[in-house]
C-alpha cells in the first residue's frame, strides 16, 4: 500500500490532520490499530446500554474548533452539557466517539494496524512495517511524508532509531493513568446528582442519561481520581470496581444499590500531565522528506488566555491541524 502521505493514529489529532490533508487534494492514509476511530474520545454499547468511558466532553475555545463544533451541533452530532459546570463544553448526542467520527468523516483509514518499525528509505520517503496479524508477514507501507500521532510512549519508541531528536521529545513527556468503571444502576434515585467531580476516590462521575440526546437509563461512567488509578493500577478490574461503586453509592448517599452490568477499563495514558514544551520542535526534513508529531502530548493552546496543558482534546485537534498545515507548506508544489 503506498500514498503521499501517512498518518499514524486515529485519534483526534490524526483525523483533524488527515481532514487538512484531505482538503488540500493530498493522497492520504491513516493507519490505526485500534478496532474504532477516535482514541480516547470512546463509547461503548453494551447489554443495551451506552457508556462514554474515554474523554467525557470537549470544550471549544479556538476559532477552528468552534467552527466544527458549531457545525456539528447543527447536524445534532453535539449539543451543549450545561451539567459538567464548564463554559462551551459539548457532549456527542449522546455518544463521544460521533464526534472522531465527524472529523474523520470520508477519511482513508485502515484500522487494526499496529506499526512497529519505520525505516527512512535511501531515496526519500518511507517504509513502515506493521505487526503480522497472521501467519503471513504484511507487505510495508510506503510514503512520502509521515506523521505520526500516537501517544508519546509508542511514539518515542517508533521513532528511536529513525529521528532520536524527536523521540527524546516524545520520551519526556508524562502521563496520568485512570481506571474507568461502567455500571448500570437499575433503581434510579430521584435525587441522584448527574456530575460528580472530585469526590472521594472518584475523579469524575457521570450519568449517561443527563447528556444531551440521551435516551433515560441507569447507565453509569466512573472514574477514578489519579491517586487511586496510579496506586492501583495492576489492581484487579474486580477490586477497582467494586471500590468505585461502593464509593459513588456513598457520595449520592444510596444505603442499598441494586447494580446490574459491570466492567472495568483501564487507560494507561489517560491524561497528560506534563506535555511537550511549547516551543519544541515537531516536524524534521531529510531528503525532500518530511517527519512530523502531533497529539495531545504536544499541544496547542485554544486562546492567549488559555496556555496549553495536555488535557483537552480540542489541544489534540489543534496538534493535529498545526502539524498538517505546516507539512502542507513544506512540501514542493
Amino acid at each position: 500500500m503506498q500514498a503521499e502521505i501517512i498518518i499514524i493514529g486515529a485519534g483526534m489529532a490524526g483525523l483533524m490532520a488527515g481532514r487538512v490533508f484531505t482538503a488540500a487534494g493530498k493522497n492520504v492514509l491513516i493507519l490505526d490499530k485500534g478496532r474504532r476511530i477516535g482514541g480516547r474520545m470512546s463509547s461503548r454499547r453494551d447489554a443495551g446500554l451506552l457508556f462514554n468511558h474515554g474523554a467525557q466532553f470537549v470544550t471549544a475555545h479556538s476559532p477552528i474548533f468552534k467552527d466544527m463544533c458549531t457545525e456539528a451541533a447543527a447536524k445534532g452530532i453535539v449539543g451543549l452539557w450545561p451539567a459538567t459546570g464548564r463554559d462551551m463544553a459539548f457532549s456527542g448526542q449522546p455518544s463521544m466517539r460521533d464526534i472522531a467520527s465527524f472529523i474523520g468523516a470520508d477519511l482513508n483509514v485502515q484500522q487494526e494496524i499496529e506499526i512497529e518499525q519505520i525505516v527512512r528509505l535511501e531515496k526519500g520517503g518511507f517504509a513502515l512495517h506493521a505487526k503480522p496479524s497472521s501467519e503471513n508477514e504484511p507487505a510495508p507501507y510506503h510514503c512520502q511524508h509521515l506523521l505520526v500521532t500516537a501517544p508519546a510512549p509508542q511514539t518515542a519508541q517508533l521513532l528511536q532509531s529513525l529521528s532520536p531528536p524527536l523521540s527524546k521529545i516524545a520520551a519526556a513527556v508524562h502521563y496520568a493513568p485512570s481506571w474507568t468503571v461502567m455500571a448500570e444502576l437499575q433503581e434510579i434515585p430521584d435525587k441522584l446528582a448527574p456530575i460528580l467531580i472530585d469526590k472521594g476516590i472518584i475523579g469524575w462521575a457521570s450519568c449517561e442519561a443527563s447528556r444531551p440526546g440521551a435516551s433515560p437509563s441507569g447507565a453509569l461512567t466512573i472514574q477514578a481520581s489519579a491517586a487511586y488509578s496510579e496506586e492501583f493500577l495492576e489492581a484487579p478490574a474486580e477490586k477497582v470496581t467494586a471500590d468505585l461503586l461502593a464509593d459513588f453509592a456513598h457520595q449520592q448517599h444510596i444505603t442499598a444499590p441494586n447494580w446490574g452490568y459491570q466492567r472495568g477499563h483501564r487507560w494507561r495514558y489517560a491524561k497528560v500531565i506534563k506535555p511537550a514544551g511549547a516551543d519544541a520542535p515537531f516536524m524534521e526534513s531529510q531528503t525532500a522528506s518530511l517527519l512530523a508529531t502531533a497529539g495531545d502530548w504536544h499541544p496547542v493552546a485554544a486562546s492567549p488566555t488559555r496556555p496549553a496543558s495536555g488535557a483537552r482534546a480540542e489541544e489534540a485537534v489543534l496538534s493535529g491541524h498545526r502539524a498538517a498545515r505546516e507539512m502542507l507548506q513544506k512540501m514542493p508544489a
